[in-house]
């Protein structure tokens, strides 16, 4: 870049020569000096006023013009080098977590014992004179978590009720069924309750053989009506069959189930002789 300065240079050099004409017109006096005279002339100028003096003087003028250019070049400018530096900083964690394998889902399987308790409803030749009664059973089996077919053995007690119509008939009767059962595992939503839990639906039936004592039974007649007999203080033993289904619930070692069945007998003078239990009831594998 270039840049002229004009007129403050200028102004500084006629400065500057003005005060060196000065000063050597004052140091003319080295030089030989003129004679002169101490005696005053008096000049007097047509049109002047008296005691007017003309003096007359020495008028130096002195004009300068210069032009001085100051044309100062910069010097070339050195290459600059803006270096931008951006960091970058990446932090990575190589997280390696190891999945353990899923744990297999433990499901109920092979040989298992449970309890059970409800109530059971006479039914057929029992059900005028006796009523619904408490009933428990204990029951042993094996069963495959995903096979179909599985195999049970129980026990179920039950004490019929009163009937206020007959109540002279009773004696506190007592009633036992020992069961040999199939039970049958149906293939369907297994997984409604998630994958650790198994429900399942099924059948069940079999051989039942019943023993009873002080139960009023209503037997047949010659003449097609019926009367009531009362129990004996013995126990008496039939042979008959049951057959029901119901729902469970199984995870881990443990099964829930509820269930209904019909456990029946045949009376040589009577009719049919049927208990329905409903049950309530818990197996462990």
């Amino acid at each position: 870049m270039q840049r002229i300065y004009t007129s403050k240079v200028l102004l500084c050099a006629g400065a500057l020569l003005a005060f060196g004409s000065a000063v050597a017109f004052g140091q003319d006096t080295t030089q030989t000096r003129r004679p002169t005279s101490t005696k005053r002339i008096p000049i007097s100028k047509e049109g002047t006023r008296a005691g007017e003096v003309v003096s007359r003087g020495r008028v130096d003028t002195v004009t300068v013009y210069k032009t001085d250019t100051l044309r100062l070049e910069a010097p070339a400018a050195a290459p600059v080098h803006d270096t931008v530096r951006v960091t970058n900083t990446v932090t990575r964690v190589d997280t390696v977590t190891v999945t353990p394998p899923p744990r297999p889902v433990r499901l109920p399987n092979g040989f298992y014992f449970g309890l059970a308790g409800g109530v059971s409803a006479p039914n057929g030749a029992i059900f005028n004179p006796n009523s619904a009664g408490p009933s428990a059973q204990a029951q042993l089996g094996w069963q495959g978590a995903k096979q179909m077919l599985g195999i049970r053995g129980d026990v179920n007690w039950t004490k019929p009720g009163e009937d206020s119509r007959y109540s002279g008939l009773q004696a506190d009767p007592d009633v036992l069924n020992f069961n040999a059962d199939l039970k049958l595992q149906l293939p369907f939503l297994t997984h409604t309750f998630g994958a650790t839990h198994r429900f399942g639906i099924y059948g069940i039936g079999g051989y039942t053989h019943t023993m009873f004592k002080n139960l009023p039974m209503r037997i047949d007649t010659q003449d097609g009506s019926f009367f009531v007999t009362p129990g004996t203080g013995s126990w008496t033993h039939e042979n008959g069959w049951n057959a029901g289904g119901g729902l469970s619930l199984s995870w881990g070692r443990t099964e829930i189930f509820l269930e209904s069945r019909v456990l029946a007998f045949d009376p040589s003078n009577a009719p049919q002789s049927r208990q329905i239990p409903f049950m309530f009831g818990m197996n462990w594998y």
